[in-house]
């Protein structure tokens, strides 16, 4: 039985294990597959480590196969976030369940609320509620809430609206969901706690002055502590400079062409250059109760990789699974895996110099594949030593 996973492992943690545990319990010889997001995370944020480390640490710590979910599934919405997760895993032909966490423990109850997602009637509550002026995340919350009786403080919760969407997205495949309730700290808590604390609060800790390595060792198994105590950790500031260069140097319709970027944002996007000192005080700007913080980070990044609206419409069609790190297990597992392409050494399937040719002759995937790269370069951009072209220089990492 073939389980798969959709992370981050922002870092891997003691919740991640327990998750690994709970479905190693339940599916006895269960082999597990992660996708897990690259260098951006699903916020527009650059990782905490490089995708290589994480994924080495996610099968250090129960995974066998841990793959990339592409850069324009990973850093969207939580709805094509599901859906690109889930897609990847299908077109893998291997996959049995799809395990994910959720605050709230009634797979019915999420189930109920994704199919009445697909409901003519919640597209036009939807439309409605958006025409007030409110975030699309509120509206689907508010919406749901009278639809199903479900509280709405519980649909509030991060990973409670991540798992209706993975059950969303399973719909169109024969992969089977597996429900693990999440164990002591949420999603977004910001407390750190003696055993298992949020990815959040355990990032917050690394960027004090003096991080908390007693209470935080606690979190993280010893080689995540390694990596962590080693790392040049990312600063978003970093990417404060060449954002007002990449709006400078671009005309009102390019940055309409910018997927993300609808109902006049390009003017708020030009006006903010004028008005703002650094990368908190550009976001303070833009945010509003329609924007949210990470809806204009993840624009940010789609503006700085000059993905468009076009692209997106037609690399969500478009598959590939690329191999980040594995285990002997998982090395069996790519045996098995009949989807192509597979991609290892990524020099077989695309170049350096191709990626700056920007060739029209490209395979779709091939473009697709090029913004994975060219994301990794951006999140280098954030780090004080500058290493580009990891993507061509680390091969997929065994961990015996």
């Amino acid at each position: 039985m073939v389980v798969g996973i959709i992370a981050e492992y922002n870092p891997f943690h003691n919740g991640h294990r327990y998750q690994i545990e709970q479905i190693r319990k339940r599916i006895k010889n269960a082999a597990i597959v992660a996708v897990m997001s690259g260098n951006f995370t699903q916020r527009g944020e650059p990782a905490i480590l490089n995708k290589f480390t994480r994924a080495a640490l996610a099968v250090n710590g129960g995974c066998d196969l841990v793959l990339e979910l592409p850069f324009t599934s990973a850093v969207r919405s939580a709805q094509d976030f599901a859906r690109g997760g889930v897609n990847l895993l299908k077109n893998l032909g291997i996959v049995d369940i799809l395990a994910f966490g959720s605050e709230l423990n009634d797979i019915e109850i999420l189930k109920q609320a994704a199919e009445r997602m697909n409901d003519t009637d919640f597209k036009n509550y939807l439309q409605d509620k958006l025409n007030t002026g409110i975030s699309y995340a509120n509206a689907v919350c508010q919406i749901l809430s009278n639809l199903t009786g479900t509280v709405e403080k519980y649909l509030r919760l991060p990973n409670v609206m991540l798992a209706i969407e993975y059950l969303r997205a399973l719909q169109s495949t024969n992969i089977e969901p597996l429900l693990i309730p999440r164990n002591a700290a949420q999603h977004n808590d910001k407390i750190l706690h003696s055993s298992i604390s949020s990815a959040t609060s355990i990032r917050n800790a690394l960027y004090s002055k003096s991080p908390d390595w007693g209470n935080i060792s606690k979190n993280i198994d010893s080689k995540t502590l390694y990596a962590l105590k080693s790392a040049d950790l990312p600063i978003i500031e970093y990417l404060f400079r060449p954002l007002l260069t990449k709006i400078i140097c671009s005309n009102v319709n390019e940055l309409k062409n910018i997927y993300g970027m609808n109902e006049g944002l390009e003017n708020r996007l030009i006006n903010a250059i004028h008005s703002t000192q650094n990368f908190n005080e550009f976001l303070d700007f833009i945010v509003s109760r329609r924007y949210t913080r990470t809806r204009i980070q993840r624009l940010v990044i789609h503006l700085l990789t000059g993905l468009t609206k076009e692209q997106v419409k037609i690399f969500d069609e478009t598959h590939y699974a690329r191999i980040l790190s594995f285990n002997q297990r998982g090395r069996e597992l790519i045996k098995e895996i009949k989807k192509s392409p597979l991609i290892t050494k990524i020099t077989r399937y695309i170049t350096s110099q191709a990626i700056y040719e920007r060739s029209n002759i490209f395979k779709v995937y091939q473009q697709k594949l090029s913004l994975d790269i060219i994301s990794s370069d951006i999140f280098s951009i954030t780090h004080r030593n500058i290493k580009l072209g990891q993507d061509f220089t680390i091969s997929p990492i065994y961990c015996p």
